[in-house]
């Protein structure tokens, strides 16, 4: 899955993003064998309340068992280490592999290799991440 997210990621966006991927949840296949990369775009930056609304997203994520294979998420170089990222970075590993990264190439090699890994075809570059 491909997602893409403008900023800021206040409390709003976030709550509205938990009911987006709590409909999404229930429709990905029942192997549940998927990649997720997150496109974030700036302004990046979370306040107290969205990142507790992000904290039950993933949550409720682990409780259905709806986990991807991994999560790569892709920012814009310079913001692999803000705050933001590295306090997302904090939740998501307690349930997946997760990576960050600058370049939507590397991004896509890496959802490539952990499909590979896990014995799924290889998905080609989608367009829409170039344009990012």
């Amino acid at each position: 899955m491909h997602y893409i997210a403008q900023g800021p990621f206040d409390a709003a966006l976030m709550a509205a993003a938990k009911r987006g991927t709590n409909i999404a949840a229930e429709r990905i296949p029942t192997d549940k064998r998927y990649v997720s990369l997150m496109e974030f775009r700036r302004p990046l930056g979370m306040d107290d309340e969205g990142l507790r609304e992000f904290k039950e997203t993933v949550g409720g994520f682990v409780e259905r068992q709806t986990v991807p294979l991994a999560t790569i998420l892709l920012v814009a170089p310079g913001d692999e280490d803000a705050p933001m990222v590295l306090d997302m970075a904090a939740i998501y590993r307690q349930s997946r592999p997760f990576q960050v990264c600058t370049d939507a190439a590397a991004a896509w090699t890496e959802v490539n290799r952990v499909l590979r890994e896990a014995g799924l075809p290889e998905q080609p570059f989608p367009p829409s991440l170039a344009r990012g």
